[in-house]
């Protein structure tokens, strides 16, 4: 109970349930599993293609060691806590994964991160020795005060390139925080992480690891900026690698993902003022569509619509589509041209149509375009309005320079953090990948673009999405203009500085944001409940001693509801979950899910018990101290809850 789950442990039981008979009394028997899974299947000898880098054993170390710690609420950051769907947690990101991990466990659509890329002068957290022991570890995640800042230096750190295991250290970093990520991705989610090319070859391999090859989904490359002084080539690209937890699911259930075509409404509105200027004088119109086009540059997003040059009563088309069969082979059946009234010119591969009747049904709708006469071959015609829709393309154009603006407008003109994420970049990733009450996680939240491209998205398509951000709370270097103009803010921490950003990003997008785009506020802690340590005890004093320890479940002084929300979360609840204050017999008790699930953390009297299993709960869960040494009153709750088919936890 004090513990976060083993993500070893977690695969184990699934592979168990999969493949039973390759496990003799509860242990893996790598025989069986040769005789499973068939003996080709097993590679024989030691040399073999995988990543492999010093210290990656102890990273799974780090994987595989439970966290204690738990999240802390604090209302008076936060804005409708109580109704708030939105969650920021402040703390290192790893520890906060392994806490959300029973709660969040296959439940988030998309996972996006934009973590170090590892250029020489990146800090983050990783160990500072490879052979690390479980109690070293242990030492090191303990160097947080309650309040989530940092006790020494040495915890976080910069990576320089001069380091003797400098893409090992960003591997060992990546590697459990990617495979807790996994696991809290549903059947059908997303994997979506940024870097450049420093890391690019190393990333793609550790993730084929984590997620499988076979779930890699493309590549993404956003061009952000040309440098021209360059002296070989502007290097300004940045990617995006896309992974599905299960790409063959996806498949299976015919998911086809399409997005708004950027700019087409913007073409609609001028087309449509052209119609009230100029009437039906579709040339002039024509003309003026041009001119319109002919202020896009060539990266934007907008231009590969000024393919759509002519205009009708339709709105902008074009008629060069290819009417012929896919490789040749296809019907060849005669068509008339609508005026010479003779057949038209056959494509050499035949028609793209199985027959005349499918094609004529083509033609009477107007999707079909003749040349002067029989000579030209028919064409398929596209109207520009008819789909708002296409396939996101891999290559995009994003100017670094208008994500630092758009970030600097809401903090009055000032640069306060460098190189953000362009917010809607990410509004059309998470439109794309995501839809209505899916979870978004960014658990390296930086400045807080993407829970800014939340807002735009819930916004624009009335939708509720919901956003789990985390950032630790590193110091902000206040000798660049962006560290000075935060400081003079009053920010001391990135973590500050985020949470600022998604409260003005809220008001910019919303003005009067509903309540339930509001943001509740957590902050990595120390657990609220004792620890038992029983590998140090060598006397029997130490053992009375420790014993005595744990009278009370509880620290001392633990307040309430800092209790509840550990206990929320070791339960599996989400940290939304809607919570009701009961005032049961003077004494309050907090109830979810209509009261099903009861938490008794206050108090506790004997004319309780009627009163709480008159709510017609499913679970009762109390901790031990509120029974005040009254094992008889501690037995009539267990047994009239036995008797009641109510499920019964002391702690």
């Amino acid at each position: 109970m004090g513990q976060s789950p083993n993500p070893a442990d977690l695969k184990r039981r699934e592979l168990e349930q999969l493949l039973p008979e390759a496990f003799s009394e509860g242990r893996l028997d790598l025989d069986a599993l040769k005789r499973a899974l068939g003996e080709d299947a097993v590679i024989e000898g030691g040399e073999r293609y995988r990543l492999d880098w010093a210290g990656k054993a102890d990273a799974y170390k780090v994987l595989q060691t439970p966290s204690t710690a738990t999240l802390r609420p604090q209302r008076e950051l936060s804005v409708n806590f109580d109704e708030a769907q939105h969650v920021f947690i402040e703390g290192e990101n790893l520890e906060v994964l392994k806490v959300l991990q029973k709660a969040y466990f296959g439940q988030v659509k998309l996972i996006y991160i934009d973590p170090p890329y590892n250029t020489g002068s990146d800090s983050f957290i990783y160990p500072d020795r490879f052979q690390e022991s479980k109690e070293d570890y242990l030492a090191r995640i303990n160097e947080l005060e309650d309040d989530g800042t940092l006790l020494r230096e040495g915890f976080f750190r910069k990576n320089s390139r001069e380091n003797g295991h400098y893409h090992s250290n960003w591997l060992s970093m990546m590697l459990p925080r990617l495979y807790i990520a996994r696991n809290l991705l549903r059947d059908d989610g997303f994997m979506v992480v940024s870097i450049a090319d420093e890391e690019l070859h190393n990333l793609k391999l550790l993730l084929d690891e984590v997620f499988g090859p076979e779930n890699l989904i493309a590549t993404l490359v956003f061009d952000r900026n040309r440098k021209n002084d360059a002296k070989l080539f502007s290097v300004g690209h940045e990617y995006m690698l896309v992974y599905a937890r299960n790409l063959q699911n996806l498949k299976d259930s015919n998911l086809t993902l399409r997005a708004p075509k950027e700019g087409v409404d913007e073409i609609k509105k001028e087309f449509e003022h052209l119609k009230k200027k100029y009437g039906t004088d579709w040339k002039k119109i024509q003309s003026e569509i041009i001119k319109f086009y002919n202020t896009f540059e060539s990266d934007d997003p907008r231009y590969p619509l000024t393919r759509f040059r002519r205009v009708d009563e339709k709105g902008p088309f074009r008629t060069d589509g290819d009417a012929s069969w896919p490789g040749g082979g296809g019907p060849r059946f005669n068509v008339a041209h609508p005026v010479t009234g003779k057949p038209c010119k056959k494509p050499s591969r035949g028609w793209v149509w199985s027959t005349y009747e499918r094609m004529k049904e083509e033609i009477d709708a107007g999707n079909v375009a003749f040349g002067k006469d029989e000579k030209t071959i028919p064409s398929i015609r596209r109207n520009l309005f008819d789909k708002d829709e296409q396939v996101m393309r891999s290559v995009n154009f994003s100017y670094a320079q208008k994500a630092s603006q758009d970030l600097a407008k809401i903090f009055n003109g000032k640069k306060v953090f460098d190189n953000p994420k362009n917010y809607l970049d990410l509004a059309r990733l998470v439109e794309y990948l995501t839809g209505a009450g899916d979870i978004v996680c960014d658990f390296f939240a930086g400045s807080g673009s993407t829970a800014h491209s939340i807002f735009a998205v819930n916004k624009r398509t009335g939708q509720r999405r919901k956003m789990i951000s985390v950032q630790l709370p590193e110091t902000i270097d206040g000798g660049s203009e962006s560290g000075r103009n935060a400081v003079t803010l009053g920010h001391e921490t990135i973590s500050q500085l985020c949470l600022d950003r998604i409260a003005r990003a809220l008001i910019d997008i919303y003005t009067t944001p509903p309540l339930s785009e509001q943001t509740k506020v957590f902050r990595l802690t120390p657990s609220n409940l004792k620890q038992w340590r029983g590998d140090g005890i060598e006397t029997a004093e130490e053992l009375e001693e420790q014993m005595q320890m744990f009278v009370r479940t509880e620290k001392d002084g633990a307040a309430v509801e800092h209790i509840f929300f550990e206990l929320l979360l070791k339960f599996g609840q989400p940290l939304t979950t809607p919570v009701e204050v009961l005032d049961v017999c003077g004494t309050p008790v907090h109830a979810i899910h209509d009261r099903t699930m009861l938490f008794v953390l206050s108090g506790f009297s004997e004319p309780m018990i009627d009163a709480l299993l008159a709510c017609a709960p499913k679970e009762i869960i109390a901790l031990d101290s509120v029974f005040a040494d009254s094992d008889p009153l501690k037995t009539n709750l267990d047994l009239q809850c036995r008797d009641a088919g109510v499920r019964f936890t002391c702690l």
